[in-house]
This record gives structure tokens, C-alpha cells and sequence, in this order.
């Protein structure tokens, strides 16, 4: 209301600002009207009658007019008073209806706002929730990626031992590598060295052929030549027993046959046991390789009587087995060496078609063991055919010391006064043979022989 008592005091004329009436905020300054002053508080139906009781009394009065136009003025003032009441109602009504209007939508605000602030407390409410869920899976998160890192350093530790694993078998596999390729060269010179001694060892058969083949020509010629000298030999005879007949009587002649087969029997008996001193004297071995010379010229040997037969000597035939045993021995150790040989290509293929580790060390160890006992089979076997080729050497030398005995007393038996004008004698070649010097067969004995035996005593050495 303070605002409107203002406007009334800005609307009112100031003509009347120091009239009797005067204004209801500021009392005139020159007539003071008690009534006034005083119910100036009371209902304007009080007013009015006081002023129609005061009227007559006023009429009167030299201020009348002045007064008539005070009450007019009051009129319209109260008029307007009542006006600016009603307005100020309808404006006090426009007010409140305005003010529950703005009560409602303030409380309408209010309750949006406490909505809102319960949406937004239930929201707040989710979201911490969802905060706290999407905290905690967070956390698991985080402990899902320590777990994956350590996965992953688990994964680059053992991926690294891997690649240093791979790494020392690669350097292991160039080792081994390296290794079988200086094994492979080894095994390629040995199996050049194999071959070279299979090349040698075939050269050498084949030379042992061509002097197999030889000494059977020079057997064959040995044997047209003792034809030649026995035939000699008996005619010889012939003559001498022809010559010896017409000389001598039958009872001399007997006598002496008997002396003779008896001495001859002795002399034999010690030119064998010369013979074998001579033997012994230059070695053991020459006694079992006499036999395997002697053997095959027994096959040329033409059938002998019954007293060459008993005068074969009985260690002929223990040198026959000796060196049939050699023989038999030298072939099983060929055939040993055959074998090894064909181990030794079975060894090879199975090195080449291998993959495992351990089978190619197992057969290259075999391999190994198997060489070293071919080179000692090698070894023996050329020092048992250098063994057999010095007994046959000497053993020839022996057969041909013994066929120059015989010729040489053949011939001074038939010729005694004229060996000494034969220069290529059987004799003479007795006696440059450095084994026939050394022995005790003297020229005195020889001829002691060759005045006591007789045709039928007298056994070729073949």
C-alpha cells in the first residue's frame, strides 16, 4: 500500500496541498481541522455526515465557497480514493491469485526440483554403482593384465630358451654335420684304400696265376727232362749189369748185391738224415712248404714199383698235410676277407640310408672295427703268401739240389773217370748251390753212393 499513498501524493494538485481539506499524508499548513486529524482513521460514511451536519453552519460562513469547493474537491477525491480502492483490490486480487499462481508453480518448481533431485540422487545412486562395478572390474582388469603380463614374460622367457635351444641344436647339427662330412672323407679313403687293395690284392692273384701257370711249365718241362734222364739212367744200368755179368760170376754177383742193398740201404738212410739237418738248418718253415711244391708234381710222377714205394720217407707225407693245411687256411682266410668285404659294402649303404643319430654312430664304430680287422686279415694273408712263396723258393731249391745229387751220381757212376771234363754238369751245379755246400754231401760219400746203390734203390724226388 506504500506505493500507492505515494502515487496519490504525486497525483494530487498542489492548489490544494495547503487547503482545509488538506491530504491524507501531510496536514495543511494553515487551517487545521481537528475532525479530521482525528477520525482520520474512521469509515468515509463518518465523514460524510459530519459535513452535512456542519453544512447550514458552513454555508455561512465567509469561506463558504471555498469550502463548497473543498467538498467537491473531497468528492471527487474520495471518488477517486474509492476508485484507486477497487483497483487496488482487483490489483490485491491480481496479486494473490498471481502470488498462488506463483505459489503453485512455485511449489510445481519445487516438486520438479525434488523430483529432479531424487532422479538425480537415484541416478547418482547408478552411477556409483556403476562406478563401484565398473571400478571393480577395473580391478579385475588390472589384475587380468599383471596375469597377461606375466603370461606374456613367461611366453618371451621360454620363447627365448626356445630360439637359444634351436640355436645350439642348429650349431650342434653343423657339428654333427661337420663331423659326419670329415667321416664321410675318412670313409672315402678307406674305401679308396679297399679298393686299392682289391686292385692289389687281384694284381696279386693274378700274378700268383701266371707263376701257377709257369712252375706248371716248368713242371711239365722238369718232367720231359727226368723222362729223358731215366731212360738214360736205364740204359745205363743195362749196361753196367751186362758188363758186370760177363765179369763176375752169379755167387759173387750174388753176394755182392746183398752187400750193395745193404750198404745202399744205409747210405740212404744217411742222406736223408743229412737232408733234414740241411733243412733244419735253414729254417723250420721249409718242412710244411715242401709239401705243397712236391704235391703237384706228384700228379706228373709216372707209377713207381713196390721199392720206390717203400722208400718214399714217411715225413713226405706229414709236409703234404702241412701244406694242404696252409692252403685250406689261406682260403678261409680269403673267404674271411670276402665276407668282411661284403660286411664292409652292407656297413657303407646302410651309412648312406640312415637318418637316425645313434644307428650312424653304431655303424660307423662297426664300420671302424671292421676296417682294422680287414687291414690285419690283409696283413696276414700277404705275410702267409710271402711265407708260402719263401718255403716253395727254398723248397725248389732243395728239389733241384736233390735232382743235381742224383744226375751227378747217375753220371759218375756211368762215367767215373770223365766228370771232370762236363762243364754244365748236374754236379758242378751241386756243388756252386750254396744249400748243397753247406750240407755234408761230399764228393768221397757220393761216389761211395753211387758204387753202392743200384737202379731199383735209387728214388726221383719230385
Amino acid at each position: 500500500m506504500a506505493p500507492l499513498g505515494k502515487s496519490h501524493a504525486v497525483i494530487m494538485d498542489p492548489e490544494l496541498m495547503h487547503s482545509i481539506v488538506g491530504s491524507y499524508l501531510k496536514t495543511p499548513e494553515r487551517v487545521l481541522v481537528p475532525s479530521f486529524t482525528q477520525n482520520d482513521q474512521s469509515a468515509p460514511t463518518h465523514h460524510s455526515v459530519s459535513l452535512e451536519v456542519n453544512l447550514p453552519k458552513m454555508l455561512h460562513s465567509p469561506n463558504s465557497q471555498a469550502l463548497i469547493l473543498a467538498l467537491k474537491t473531497l468528492q471527487e477525491k474520495i471518488h477517486r480514493l474509492d476508485l484507486e480502492r477497487t483497483q487496488a483490490e482487483d490489483n490485491l486480487n491480481v496479486l494473490s491469485r498471481e502470488a498462488a499462481q506463483y505459489k503453485k508453480a512455485l511449489e510445481n518448481e519445487t516438486n520438479e526440483r525434488n523430483l529432479a533431485h531424487q532422479e538425480l540422487i537415484k541416478q547418482k545412486k547408478d552411477i556409483t554403482i556403476q562406478l563401484s562395478s565398473a571400478q571393480s572390474r577395473c580391478t579385475l582388469l588390472e589384475k587380468q593384465l599383471e596375469y597377461t603380463k606375466r603370461m606374456v614374460l613367461n611366453v618371451e622367457r621360454e620363447k627365448n630358451m626356445i630360439l637359444e635351444q634351436q640355436a645350439q641344436l642348429q650349431r650342434e647339427k653343423e657339428q654333427d654335420h661337420l663331423k659326419l662330412q670329415a667321416k664321410l672323407e675318412k670313409l672315402d679313403v678307406l674305401e679308396k684304400e679297399c679298393f686299392k687293395l682289391t686292385t692289389t690284392q687281384k694284381t696279386a692273384e693274378d700274378k700268383i696265376k701266371y707263376l701257377e701257370e709257369k712252375l706248371k711249365e716248368e713242371e711239365h718241362h722238369r718232367k720231359l727232362f727226368q723222362d729223358k734222364a731215366s731212360e738214360l739212367q736205364t740204359g745205363l744200368e743195362i749196361n753196367r749189369i751186362l758188363m758186370s755179368s760177363v765179369s763176375n760170376p752169379k755167387r759173387s754177383k750174388e753176394k755182392k748185391k746183398s752187400s750193395k742193398s745193404a750198404s745202399a740201404s744205409h747210405s740212404v738212410k744217411a742222406s736223408r738224415q743229412n737232408l733234414l739237418q740241411t733243412m733244419q738248418h735253414y729254417g723250420p718253415h721249409i718242412l710244411p712248404k715242401r709239401a705243397e711244391v712236391t704235391e703237384p708234381r706228384r700228379l706228373y710222377k709216372p707209377t713207381r714199383s713196390t721199392s720206390q714205394r717203400k722208400a718214399v720217407p714217411p715225413d713226405s707225407g706229414k709236409s703234404i698235410c702241412i701244406c694242404n693245411n696252409v692252403s685250406e687256411l689261406l682260403m678261409a682266410m680269403q673267404d674271411e676277407l670276402d665276407q668282411m668285404s661284403m660286411k664292409h659294402q652292407e656297413l657303407l649303404n646302410q651309412i648312406k640310408e640312415t637318418e637316425s643319430h645313434s644307428v650312424f654312430e653304431n655303424a660307423e664304430c662297426e664300420l671302424e672295427h671292421l676296417v682294422k680287422k680287414m687291414e690285419i686279415k690283409v696283413e696276414q694273408i700277404s705275410k702267409l703268401k710271402k711265407h708260402q712263396d719263401n718255403v716253395r723258393k727254398l723248397q725248389q731249391k732243395v728239389q733241384n739240389s736233390k735232382m743235381s745229387e742224383a744226375s751227378g751220381i747217375q753220371q759218375e757212376d756211368n762215367y767215373p773217370n770223365g766228370s771232370n771234363n762236363l762243364k754244365n754238369s748236374p754236379r758242378k751245379c751241386l756243388l756252386n748251390n750254396p744249400l748243397q755246400k753247406s750240407s755234408n754231401f761230399h764228393p768221397i760219400r757220393v761216389r761211395n753212393l753211387q758204387m753202392k746203390l743200384r737202379r731199383d734203390d735209387i728214388m726221383w724226388e719230385q
